[in-house]
């Protein structure tokens, strides 16, 4: 579920941040695949630590994204 959800966030992004993420985008989903796997019940602390710990990650990633956007629209305007 996790994982999935990584997956489409990550297949939005411009090819040229995802390329220079990459490394951690493949550290992140294999994160992600461990929590899917784990039973959420057996521990509710851990699982909540780590996917709060994963989602910090792809928030810097989304704001790496958006500026880039923000850089890449400067420069069509000039």
């Amino acid at each position: 579920m996790v994982k999935t959800q990584l997956q489409e966030v990550f297949g939005k992004l411009s090819p040229y941040v995802k390329n220079r993420v990459m490394p951690v985008i493949d550290i992140l989903l294999e994160r992600a695949e461990d929590l899917d796997s784990m039973n959420r019940k057996d521990n509710v602390d851990y699982y909540e630590d780590e996917l709060e710990s994963i989602m910090k990650e792809v928030r810097k990633i989304k704001y790496i994204e958006d500026q880039w956007q923000i850089m890449n629209a400067k420069l069509k305007n000039n």
